[in-house]
């Protein structure tokens, strides 16, 4: 599976000139433990956490975000992005495409994509997916099921 399948492409990001208090209050609305930090052009700068909001001294983004971004491909397998998250002790990867923010996937996006599943009625094809496809990849067909709960292979 790859990134592209369970990325969440509608994502919150924040500007280097914002002030300290409009990233925590953009933290506190969405739930959110980070955000990207883009430039006008939707290039990623960096990313300001909680923790930067917290810890770090400085009156906007650009004084307190981290700098440093850990980011993937949309064609990067989710096998990678889970070690990338497990090892590098982070808790998103930010999706780039030609230098430009497309996407997101956290861990909460790999935790949903382990109880989100499908089903083709027609082949009994089981997959895990973030979201129902139109049609079975394996066949074609439209009769697909969906369910949180675990469908064992072939059942």
């Amino acid at each position: 599976m790859k990134v592209r399948e369970i990325m969440t492409t509608e994502v919150i990001t924040a500007k280097e000139d914002q002030t300290r208090q409009q990233a925590a209050r953009l933290l506190s609305q969405h739930r959110m433990s980070g955000l990207p930090v883009v430039d006008a052009e939707n290039a990623v700068v960096g990313v300001v956490t909680e923790h930067d909001v917290i810890g770090r001294e400085g009156g906007t983004v650009g004084d307190i975000m981290t700098r440093s971004v850990i980011s993937v491909a949309p064609d990067t397998d989710i096998e990678e992005v889970s070690h990338i998250l497990v090892h590098d002790h982070i808790k998103r990867v930010l999706v780039l495409e030609q230098g430009k923010l497309i996407g997101i996937v956290s861990r909460a996006d790999l935790v949903r994509m382990i109880v989100m599943h499908w089903l083709c009625l027609a082949v009994r094809y089981f997959a895990a997916h973030r979201t129902q496809p139109e049609r079975c990849p394996r066949c074609g067909a439209g009769a697909i099921f969906v369910s949180t709960e675990s469908v064992p292979p072939g059942s």
